[in-house]
Order: structure tokens, then C-alpha cells, then sequence
């Protein structure tokens, strides 16, 4: 990647309705999503210009405005044109300077400009210097008796050159994990971390020792992570659901360790159900600070006491909610929750109802907002619970959160999620 290369991405649909109390099921087929090679990722959708400075000629409507600085200038001011057809993903060079490429199977075929060719997916765009990769994307799935939607987004800060978070949204599994950005291979910590929990795929349903065992894999991935150690050894938050059952009920396995956090929105209610594991939050709960300046200490905000490194054991918090049809959970970054306010983002999930389209919102209210550190976001929707599943239920069941240490800085306490009915 050259030398300060970011994407920004604009999008400007209008997509504003209410969320129903239940989501109805509709067709579904996978989504195109486009990842560029400084991390951001993003969901197609509609029309969109790639470039330096990308411009939509008069009178038309572009969904996407994609914005790549590059101090190399290899990519034009409106390099790439794209949109979705019949056949998928298609892409039109716009007469740029250094030419476009796709590459797929290890063989580059060079793109006439002003003509349309559809792309596949597992291909890559070449533009100048950066390049896009293309890949399908599924977004609905029934998991232990609940249909869930979701959608995820990501975008490099504006500080930063390389995206260090990493986002995991393979059913039953749904994560977002931020590299610790003053450490060595903090993007590489985090991707390995969110690697460690998609293996639970194989294992469900996923039980708290199930996620005792990943998280032990995390530790032993990024203990073998090559690393600087004059930059201190590498780490990763960690916070996200995972979809699964306790004694016949659907139930989100909540895990957190860091200041990633995952929301839960339930009706109008938006309520945070994880805990910083951080210095900030150890003086907010002593009354040091208060709660409502939190986003302002900034040269304390990212001072941690917990997180996942390779040589130390701290313990996550884990417990398990029963899942309500249409419950919507968010998980994120602290570079969504350090930037954009609690009511703007109850705002959004409640009227953005597709979830893809939520994260995407989210994402860009969060770089409207300055949006200094790595933004990641995953929308998760629980569409609809089967009929047997949501009987056995019966009256919701109270759960017992069973916090990790979270008095005396580093000590590692075993993990434990209690349910109590």
C-alpha cells in the first residue's frame, strides 16, 4: 500500500423505516463486498465512483463515493465506476490515467476504458498502485432455531494507514476485535483472535468452555505473532455474540475482554451489556470521572486493563441472554463509541432497518464525526425464532452476569456464565 493511502467512503442513499417488532424472512442471495487493501470494507450496493477525489457528473446518483488519498497520484480523481446488475458486480474504468486490471485465478486482464465488465467474485481490482478485492457475501442464516440477518463495516481512521481492526460475522459467530494500535502487529493480533472464535462453527452448540478453548487458541496465535519487542508484544480487544442454547433456549453467549463493546437494542431500548476493561471506565465507576465526559478523556480513553495478549491470561466476561425475536445487537469499536454519541446510534438501528445498510450508517456518522481511530461495526438482526424453540422458552428467564475480575487491574479469574431462571 503506498505511503498514507486511506479510503473514505461516502454513502449517500437515503434508507430511513422503521424496524418492525418481528422482521418478516424475504429471498435472500449473497451481497458483493469490496475490501480494499488498507482494510476497509464495505457492502455494493446501487452505483458508486473510486477515486482521488471521485465527482458524479450532473443529475446522477451515486450510492458510493469512495475516496482513496494516495501520495503516489497512481489513482485518478474519478478512476473506477461500479454498480450492480442481472450478473453481479460490474465495474467500468473512467478513462484514468494509469488504467485498471482485474486479476482473477493469477491472470490480470487489462480494462478497456468506458466499457462495463462484470467481475467475479474472488477477483481483484487493480487501480494504479491499490488494489480491491471482490467477494461474496452471505448475510442471513438459521442458527439454533433463530433466523438472524446481519451486516458489517469497517473503515481505516483517519489517523491511521492500516486498518487494525478485524471483524468476524460467520454464523454462529459475530465479533469485532481492535488490534492495541501502540503495540507491534495489532492488525495481526486481532485477525488471528477472530480466526481462534470462527472455529467454533464446527462445535455448536457453543458452550462457555467452547469459548474457553478459542480463547486459549487466540493466546497461542498471537504468542507466535514475529513482533518488535522494543513496541511491546502484540494484543487485541475482543467483544461480540455468539448464537446459541442453554437447556433448549436460543440465547446470545455475550464475551468481552477490552473496550469493544456490544449493544443490544430491544424495542427502543438501546442498553450497552459489556463493560470497558479500562482505566477510564475503573475511574467513572469510582465517581472520579463522570459518566457523561467519557468521550472527552481522550489521553486516557484507550489505557486498558484488560486485553488478549499471547503472554498474558486475562479473563473475558461471558454470560448468556435469552435471544427475543427482533432483538438487533451491535457490536463495535471503541472508534464508534468514542466518537459518535449512545442516542445517535439508537437513532439509527431503530430506523435503519437493514442491517447492512445500519453498519454502513454507522460507520459514516462515525467518520463524519472525525473519526480518528479505526471504525468497525456488525449489525446483527434476530429475524424470527421457530415455533418449537420460542415455546420452550416460556416466561423470558433472568440471566446472572458474571463479570471476570474487574477490581484489581491484571489477575486472571476463571470464566464462568451463569444463568439463573
Amino acid at each position: 500500500m503506498p505511503e498514507g493511502s486511506t479510503t473514505q467512503l461516502a454513502d449517500l442513499s437515503g434508507r430511513h423505516a422503521p424496524i418492525r417488532a418481528q422482521l418478516p424472512s424475504a429471498p435472500h442471495a449473497p451481497r458483493i463486498g469490496l475490501e480494499f487493501d488498507d482494510g476497509s470494507f464495505f457492502i455494493a450496493r446501487g452505483h458508486g465512483l473510486i477515486g482521488r477525489d471521485p465527482l458524479a457528473p450532473a443529475g446522477a446518483l451515486a450510492t458510493h463515493l469512495v475516496t482513496l488519498t494516495d501520495r503516489s497520484r497512481s489513482v485518478s480523481r474519478t478512476h473506477l465506476e461500479f454498480g450492480l446488475g442481472n450478473a453481479g458486480l460490474w465495474v467500468r474504468d473512467r478513462h484514468s490515467t494509469n488504467g485498471s486490471e482485474i486479476e482473477f485465478d493469477g491472470r490480470r486482464t487489462h480494462l478497456e476504458p468506458g466499457q462495463a465488465v462484470t467481475v467475479r467474485p474472488m477477483s481483484t481490482i487493480h487501480l494504479g498502485g491499490r488494489c480491491i478485492r471482490v467477494r461474496a457475501v452471505d448475510c442471513r442464516a438459521v442458527v439454533e432455531g433463530v433466523t438472524v440477518e446481519w451486516g458489517a463495516a469497517t473503515r481505516v481512521g483517519l489517523t491511521r494507514q492500516h486498518n487494525q481492526d478485524t471483524f468476524g460475522s460467520c454464523p454462529p459467530v459475530f465479533v469485532v476485535a481492535d488490534g492495541i494500535g501502540t503495540h507491534s502487529a495489532g492488525d495481526v493480533a486481532s485477525r488471528e483472535a477472530v480466526q481462534a472464535l470462527l472455529a467454533l462453527d464446527a462445535r455448536r452448540p457453543v458452550t462457555p468452555d467452547m469459548f474457553d478453548d478459542a480463547l486459549v487458541d487466540a493466546r497461542a496465535r498471537i504468542a507466535r505473532i514475529p513482533a518488535d519487542d522494543t513496541r511491546g508484544r502484540p494484543g487485541t480487544t475482543l467483544s461480540g455474540v455468539i448464537v446459541t442454547r442453554r437447556d433448549g433456549v436460543p440465547c446470545w453467549l455475550v464475551v468481552n475482554i477490552g473496550d469493544s463493546r456490544t449493544y443490544r437494542l430491544s424495542g427502543a431500548e438501546l442498553r450497552q451489556l459489556t463493560v470497558d476493561h479500562s482505566i477510564l471506565q475503573k475511574l467513572i465507576d469510582s465517581g472520579v470521572i463522570a459518566d457523561d465526559g467519557q468521550k472527552q478523556q481522550a489521553p486516557i480513553r484507550n489505557m486498558l486493563t484488560r486485553a488478549l495478549f499471547g503472554e498474558k491470561e486475562h479473563s473475558p466476561d461471558v454470560w448468556q441472554l435469552p435471544i427475543r425475536p427482533a432483538d438487533r445487537m451491535l457490536v463495535c469499536s471503541d472508534g464508534l463509541s468514542s466518537t459518535v454519541e449512545d442516542s445517535t446510534m439508537r437513532r439509527i438501528l431503530r430506523t435503519v432497518r437493514d442491517p447492512q445498510a445500519a453498519a454502513n450508517t454507522l460507520v459514516d456518522a462515525a467518520t463524519n464525526a472525525g473519526a480518528r481511530d479505526d471504525v468497525t461495526v456488525v449489525v446483527v438482526d434476530a429475524v424470527a425464532i421457530s415455533p418449537s424453540m420460542f415455546s420452550a422458552t416460556g416466561p423470558m428467564k433472568r440471566i446472572e452476569v458474571r463479570r471476570g475480575n474487574s477490581g484489581a487491574g491484571w489477575r486472571s479469574t476463571a470464566t464462568r456464565a451463569r444463568w439463573r431462571g
